[in-house]
């Protein structure tokens, strides 16, 4: 048979073959569990779909959260990762509450930690185990009130209050107009996680550098414009350790959304830039440990870095062992918490004051509590002390916060690690599930539940407060979380409803009682210093990125500095 009479079998049998490999490659539902039909019919899935509604400033929180809302199931699975299995989507706080806090069969996944690649040896890359467990309990002090309010909490209020002097400068310049804070959040925030890490070792500032440049500049030195259009100050230069903080942190957001993770980070770690930055991180961090090192042994014990090498220290005695304390793997257990601590937190002061500057109501009724309840600093006309504000009775502020956490939240995943079930769907290991957290139930109205399909722990369990369906689940509404008393004021009560801002069991965020104290101090001193004016459309809004947090795109405020006349008893 010649090669041209055979050439028609040759093309069928390598179409059929083609045919046969693009439908085995299509994705596969799994059984029984809700899903768009289009779907399965393209090799990408619900890419394109996921793509379009990022494009016209969806949030991809907020897109699992209508694919189930769509559906009409609290189960659904998307195919967003091409080839692979698909994400199953758990859209009933009850339920994903149970799997966080008590389900052993969910754990870290392994595209994360292979996506935190950037933070080394550190003890959130590790799943559940005894690896994990005994690093964490190296940081057992740090959360702990006398760290917080005796060793943080004086250094971040003057922290603050250096932010409000910048603020002033920086209203006093713009004359009335709009301006960008964000970098502004992310100075201070960097500072004062700098202080938590190193203490006194490390003497290099974020914010100072910044205050100091516009302190010397003039009002005839900006550019005249409009009254809406903000003004472009200019940025300090920070030190080189500093910058790369911030650079890593870029890194790590586009590695952690990287569709593959290692490939992503191989190609960052082959540039020359990025390992002008590895070695100088090493450098930096190569003296911190021997000055930490140094407190130790002379019984100074004051920063997370000498109180983790403290608990190493007793660690090794016990085990009968020598104590790590110079080593990579200390190393990087410390230079996460300012990489991540300084993103996540200036985020969350961000969206907080966001929000009062839209809802100037909401604004006006926390300053009139901020007033009524700090008198003394109101009558010696001063803003509030740590002190004060650490002991003040302020449920309107906590349920501001609260609130705004409950709409910018992202979607938290845990990966399956045998096969189990989910309300009644089987569910084999290793799918990434990942609870809904801007969908049903906390910011779009509930999907039906058959509670006979939930697990023993889930029907056993204590259940959270529901939502009032019949507000708005999207508007800002600090009220949902105030519960009314007997004697006629109020109490904030964080059960009122649910939201899964800083997760839940083993693995919830470990700096969430830094980062609430944090965003407990600034954003009351804020607005017990300035009123926060109305700013164009254009600079408003709540566009976000989603990443290690949410973070978002315009951060504009207009400022007016409250008189002390103003600042009053309501």
């Amino acid at each position: 048979m010649s090669w041209w009479s055979a050439a028609p079998l040759v093309f069928v049998f390598v179409s059929a073959s083609l045919y046969l490999l693009y439908k085995w490659l299509l994705p596969r539902p799994l059984p029984g569990i809700p899903y768009n039909a289009g779907a399965v019919n393209s090799l990408w899935g619900d890419q394109p779909a996921l793509a379009r509604y990022l494009s016209t400033d969806g949030a991809f929180s907020t897109w699992l959260g209508e694919q189930c809302l769509q559906m009409g199931s609290p189960v659904c699975q998307v195919f967003v990762q091409p080839f692979k299995m698909p994400w199953i989507l758990v859209a009933d706080f009850h339920e994903a509450q149970d799997i966080l806090m008590r389900r052993p069969e969910f754990d870290k996944p392994q595209f994360l930690i292979d996506a935190l690649q950037v933070l080394g040896d550190f003890h959130g890359r590790y799943k559940t185990g005894d690896t994990y467990k005994s690093r964490r309990q190296l940081r057992q002090d740090l959360m702990a009130p006398k760290y917080l309010n005796n060793y943080i909490g004086p250094f971040l209020h003057s922290k603050a209050l250096d932010l409000v002097n910048l603020f002033e400068v920086k209203a006093n310049l713009a004359k009335g107009r709009p301006f960008s804070f964000r970098e502004d959040y992310t100075r201070t925030v960097l500072d004062i996680m700098l202080h938590h890490s190193f203490g006194k070792d490390y003497d290099e500032s974020a914010l100072e550098p910044q205050l100091e440049l516009l302190r010397r500049m003039t009002t005839s030195s900006i550019p005249e414009s409009g009254v809406d259009e903000p003004v472009d100050f200019a940025e300090a230069p920070r030190s080189f350790f500093i910058e790369l903080l911030h650079d890593t942190a870029q890194v790590l957001e586009k590695t952690t959304v990287s569709l593959a993770p290692q490939l992503n980070y191989w190609w960052w770690s082959k540039q020359t830039w990025y390992k002008k930055i590895l070695s100088e991180k090493n450098r930096v961090l190569k003296e911190q440990l021997r000055k930490a090192a140094g407190n130790l042994e002379a019984g100074r014990v004051r920063s997370a870095l000498d109180h983790i090498m403290m608990r190493e220290q007793v660690a090794a005695e016990k085990q009968g062992r020598k104590p790590q304390l110079l080593t990579q793997t200390m190393a990087d257990e410390i230079f996460a918490d300012p990489m991540t601590g300084q993103h996540t937190t200036s985020s969350a002061l961000a969206w907080v004051t966001k929000y009062l500057t839209a809802y100037p109501h909401t604004q006006t009724k926390l300053r009139e509590e901020l007033y009524s309840t700090m008198t003394v600093a109101i009558e010696e006309k001063r803003p509030p002390t740590f002190e004060e504000l650490r002991r003040a009775r302020l449920p309107y502020l906590e349920a501001v916060i609260e609130e705004a956490r409950r709409l910018t939240p992202f979607a938290i995943v845990r990966e399956t690690i045998e096969d189990t079930e989910i309300l009644g769907h089987k569910i084999p290991k290793g799918v990434q599930c990942l609870m809904v957290s801007a969908g049903p139930g906390i910011t779009m109205p509930s999907v039906p539940v058959n509670e006979r399909t939930r697990s023993k722990t889930s029907k056993t369990a204590k259940p959270w407060g529901k939502w009032d369906e019949s507000r708005d689940l999207k508007l800002f509404e600090p009220e949902r979380w105030l519960k009314p008393r007997e004697d006629g004021k109020i109490d904030f009560d964080a059960t009122s409803g649910p939201q899964l801002g800083f997760g839940m069991g083993t693995r919830q965020c470990w700096g969430r009682r830094l980062a609430q104290l944090v965003v407990r101090t600034i954003i009351p001193l804020v607005v017990w210093e300035f009123e926060l004016l109305d700013i164009p459309d254009k600079l408003g809004g709540y566009t976000g990125i989603d990443g290690i947090s949410r973070e978002p795109v315009n951060t504009f405020v207009r400022l007016r500095k409250l008189d002390r006349s103003e600042t009053r008893l309501p």
